[in-house]
């Protein structure tokens, strides 16, 4: 999957591909500046790295990882009701200060829903270095509904955060969100919509 972002005011592409157990090393390796890190939306971007990584591990420990969409289709085939864990890297080779821009943690649950639990930025990204680079969040979400599109999965629901929750409400175009959000209905067509209309 790919999708467009803006960097210093050109479209460029960026890569969403499901990582591999490597892929640790290259999330683990995230930092902030220290004028950064009073940011609070670089404070949890740096916690919900650390968090899907973490998640990351104890799912590939388990052998409930996918790491390509051929293989999360598989184990859905063989055991419709397993919940398979799988991780997002938003690659951006183009981006000299970060070339993972992005990452999220999601979850296949046993009743067939699509669970995001960790969407993070890279730091850098946020403050700016590197260049002026926006709509990866955005990107990530709507290649999300793509990627259940795909999977015939007709809901996407995670938690929000107090940062988070203004996020979601704009991308989503939803009236309010609190501590929680819905993709289904229209909302989803929303996204499709959004995502066609920028790719």
């Amino acid at each position: 999957m790919r999708f467009i972002v803006s960097f210093e005011g050109k479209r460029r592409f960026v890569n969403l591909v499901f990582g591999r157990p490597m892929d640790i090393q290259s999330l683990a390796r995230w930092r902030a500046s220290p004028g950064a890190r009073s940011d609070p939306q670089v404070r949890d971007a740096l916690e919900f790295r650390k968090l899907a990584t973490k998640r990351w591990r104890y799912y590939l420990k388990g052998h409930e990882a996918a790491t390509s969409l051929r293989h999360l289709q598989r184990t859905i085939r063989v055991d419709p009701y397993a919940e398979v864990g799988f991780l997002l890297m938003a690659n951006a080779p183009w981006h000299p200060a970060a070339p993972v821009v992005g990452c999220c943690f999601c979850r296949r649950s046993w009743s067939h829903h699509l669970i995001v639990d960790f969407l993070s930025v890279h730091p850098k990204v946020l403050a700016g270095a590197g260049g002026r680079v926006r709509g990866v969040g955005t990107g990530i979400i709507y290649s999300l509904v793509r990627l259940a599109d795909e999977l015939r999965i007709s809901t996407i629901w995670g938690e929000a955060t107090r940062n988070s929750a203004p996020f979601y409400q704009r991308v989503l175009n939803l009236p309010e969100v609190t501590d929680h959000f819905f993709v289904q209905g229209e909302t989803m067509e929303h996204c499709r919509r959004q995502y066609q209309r920028t790719n």
